[in-house]
């Protein structure tokens, strides 16, 4: 079985269509069609349906073929990685709030110890960092949305409270703000997972209009040029920014009930033999991070 193979399966499984893997993989149809044609003839079983129009539809056997595709993905994926990391690497895949806010003093302390641990850390949404636990691509992830997996175990790891943070060239104690004087179409407007888009079409309304949307939070300063403009940030992303912008004005919101950024950390039940060593000393450094921050009151 080719990894070229499995790799044309999983994206005709993604697409739906022999036509939108072949855009995917950046083959020919003919070719796709033909690489679909060997595998099922190696596997003695049809994946797809024929004669279905354009929508691939699965067979019982593709259907159970799926698993073992990504599976035996993860294990070219190792293969491969064996000459690009050493042994004592950990994969940490984290969306990026947590990547660059939380994490880096943990980044810092285990690259800079005596066990010598080397970090490849990925950065990906919620969901895509689930499929890579489970395909035991990544060690250990950081994520604001719990997906069930069945080879994935989920435990929460802190929350942190919202701010209103606005441009101020002068600011003043933080105070409380109504909902209503903030306009939805000055926002500078961040997903920050789990339940917050349901929590904040609650209050503003659907999510129709805004000044500017952003996947990463590096990027908020460069709009935080007005007073107009406004932001939602927590804890952590909040302390980030001060570190490089200290002209801004942060409030509260005066809501009924508080509002939390959850973080989850997620694990694949069966950790690797060659990063378990490497996953001790993380998650150490982890939970010493944790503590300290958890004094402070940047986290419950």
């Amino acid at each position: 079985m080719d990894s070229i193979d499995v790799m044309i399966f999983l994206s005709i499984v993604e697409t739906h269509s022999i036509t939108g893997a072949a855009e995917a993989v950046h083959f020919s149809q003919s070719t796709v069609s033909y690489r679909l044609k060997c595998l099922e003839k190696e596997l003695g079983v049809p994946l797809f349906f024929r004669n279905k129009g354009n929508r691939a539809e699965l067979t019982p056997f593709g259907q159970q073929f799926i698993d073992i595709a990504k599976r035996w993905q993860a294990v070219w994926q190792d293969t491969q990685s064996l000459k690009l990391l050493p042994s004592s690497t950990v994969v940490v895949a984290a969306v990026d709030s947590i990547s660059s806010s939380i994490l880096p003093e943990v980044y810092r302390k285990v690259t800079g110890s005596s066990d010598s641990l080397k970090l490849r850390i990925m950065t990906y949404q919620s969901r895509e960092i689930y499929d890579l636990l489970e395909n035991q691509v990544a060690d250990i992830g950081f994520v604001s949305v719990q997906h069930q997996r069945r080879n994935v175990v989920t435990a929460m790891t802190f929350r942190q409270k919202y701010y209103v943070v606005r441009y101020s060239a002068h600011p003043a104690p933080p105070r409380k703000v109504s909902p209503q004087e903030l306009d939805p179409a000055l926002e500078i407007y961040s997903d920050w997972g789990g339940n917050y888009r349901q929590w904040h079409e609650d209050i503003w309304g659907p999510l129709t209009k805004y000044h500017v949307w952003l996947d990463t939070v590096g990027l908020i300063s460069n709009f935080l040029i007005d007073e107009k403009y406004w932001t939602i940030l927590q804890e952590s992303s909040l302390q980030q920014l001060l570190k490089s912008f200290r002209s801004v004005q942060i409030d509260e919101l005066a809501l009924s009930e508080e509002q939390y950024r959850t973080c989850y950390i997620i694990k694949n039940v069966r950790t690797k033999p060659s990063s378990q060593h490497g996953l001790e000393v993380f998650e150490n450094a982890l939970y010493e991070r944790m503590n300290t921050l958890r004094m402070e009151g940047s986290i419950f």
